[in-house]
């Protein structure tokens, strides 16, 4: 690994600091005591070495494109102490969501067209404008949102919507957004942090950034999970504290945007596998967000996960626990060791709360991992 790297940065909680008084031990269980000598271990840790601390604990974001793993990036922002976006950064968001609602609408109305499934006579007209219109948020105006806004009370697009994932692809998002669409037709609209974190822009390149969460501070790198864009990983690898790889559940029928002959969960274990089993990673912990759960919920009471895979036997079922159990093993089995060292984690991204309650697992995790490479016993 990166034995000749700095400590990375931990702080002792705030509430345990200094606990050295001799009429508070006195009344101590011996948890708190070794929980007391723990964090007395990692204040002299922390004063030992700092003058050399330069650097973070370190994760690698990694995972196949449209597995949520820029969701979960966007979280961090959200849920670090003194998280959030700025008025600034929320508005910069404005045309990211007007471009997801004409995006999406022109993949419906496109893909009605594809399947011959007629618009209600009063929208030709309105879909024959939306496919017409430049991708992006340009050309948003009254008018567009308008339109948009019966088309999706169209039951020809309704009928539409019903074959995403087999016949095209759309962004899981496009429901939310449209759904939405009253609240964008104000001139003063200001995207909410839930607007932020359904918008979706292809991750390009590697975006990095420093997040602090109690007793620890660390650096998350998120990286574009689109083939072409795989290629730029390998330089981020070097002296990782953890991976956390995202996969989406839902995608277990779906296809690569940029591979139609690819099933999407077959490519993340595929790509799974490679990580994992990489020399790079041969001490590094690995950290599974099987993410989407919510939509996973939805989808395996219709759609039968044994038709990709058809060692799984349940069939459609409304126990989503015994689809994912399934689908967790699949992706353990990969790693050497058996999935030993792979904690696994069933994530809704786009749920605040939901990451708020993980990633504080993560943390303890990532703290014991610490503890152990710089010889503090838990």
């Amino acid at each position: 690994h990166c034995a000749t790297s700095p400590a990375p940065i931990v702080h002792a909680p705030p509430q345990h600091r200094g606990v050295t008084m001799g009429a508070a031990c006195s009344s101590q269980t011996e948890e708190q005591k070794l929980k007391a000598k723990r964090n007395r271990e990692l204040d002299k840790l922390l004063h030992t070495n700092q003058q050399e601390i330069v650097e973070e604990v370190k994760l690698l974001l990694l995972g196949p494109g449209e597995s949520g793993k820029s969701t979960v990036f966007k979280q961090m922002k959200i849920i670090q102490e003194g998280g959030g976006f700025t008025e600034e950064e929320l508005k910069a968001y404005r045309y990211i969501v007007f471009g997801n609602c004409i995006t999406q609408m022109k993949v419906l109305v496109a893909a009605a067209e594809k399947l011959n499934i007629s618009f209600d006579d009063q929208n030709k007209e309105r879909a024959s404008r939306v496919a017409q219109l430049p991708a992006g948020g340009d050309a948003w105006c009254t008018e567009v949102a308008d339109d948009i806004k019966h088309l999706w009370g169209d039951s020809g697009i309704q009928e539409t919507f019903k074959h995403r994932d087999k016949a095209y692809q759309l962004n899981d998002s496009a429901q939310y957004f449209f759904d939405e669409i009253d609240r964008f037709l104000d001139p003063g609209y200001v995207p909410t942090e839930q607007d932020v974190l359904r918008a979706r822009v292809r991750s390009t390149g590697i975006e990095e950034a420093e997040f602090s969460m109690g007793e620890l501070e660390f650096r998350m790198l998120d990286v574009g999970g689109q083939r072409s864009e795989r290629r730029k990983w390998i330089h981020c690898f070097d002296c990782v504290t953890a991976v956390v790889f995202c996969a989406s559940l839902s995608a277990y029928d779906q296809t690569l945007r940029e591979d139609d002959s690819q099933n999407r969960m077959k490519e993340a274990i595929l790509l799974f596998d490679e990580i994992c089993n990489s020399p790079w990673f041969r001490e590094t912990m690995f950290i599974l967000f099987l993410n989407k759960l919510d939509l996973f919920k939805e989808k395996v009471q219709k759609v039968d996960l044994g038709e990709t895979f058809p060692e799984y036997t349940g069939g459609c079922t409304a126990d989503w626990k015994v689809p994912g159990n399934f689908i967790e093993k699949m992706f353990k089995s990969q790693h050497a060791s058996g999935g030993d060292s792979v904690f696994t984690h069933f994530t809704v991204a786009v749920d605040t709360e939901n990451v708020k309650f993980v990633f504080n697992a993560v943390k303890m995790k990532l703290l014991d991992e610490i503890m152990n490479r710089t010889g503090i016993l838990m």
